[in-house]
């Protein structure tokens, strides 16, 4: 059982993790460049196309940094439930306070 953490934070405490997420995102890459060229179902294509679905049912997210912006936003959702507001000084997370001010400028 992994603890309720960020997908970041399960990547530092578990590094194989980190490593197999890392592959899955070549695989997937290198998947969807097969099939945009018109590239055949071979069984290796075949078990990259199963293992991507699989993952993709479980919420992986292949988007590596669609994946990040998720992780400060959770982190975000987690300070409001802890703080009672959003508003945050760079003092206290300076991380989580740049993210959110290059957030609000997009």
């Amino acid at each position: 059982n992994f603890p309720q953490n960020t997908p970041a934070e399960l990547t530092k405490q578990y590094p194989t993790l980190a490593r197999f997420c890392h592959d899955q995102r070549g695989e997937y890459g290198r998947l969807y460049y097969n099939k945009s060229k018109g590239g055949k179902m071979s069984l290796p294509v075949f078990d990259r196309d199963v293992r991507c679905r699989r993952l993709e049912e479980v919420g992986f997210e292949f988007d590596r940094k669609l994946a990040q912006w998720y992780d400060k936003y959770h982190e975000l959702v987690e300070y409001r439930n802890d703080n009672g507001h959003v508003p945050i000084s760079e003092k206290e997370n300076p991380s989580l306070y740049h993210w959110v001010r290059y957030q609000r400028r997009r």
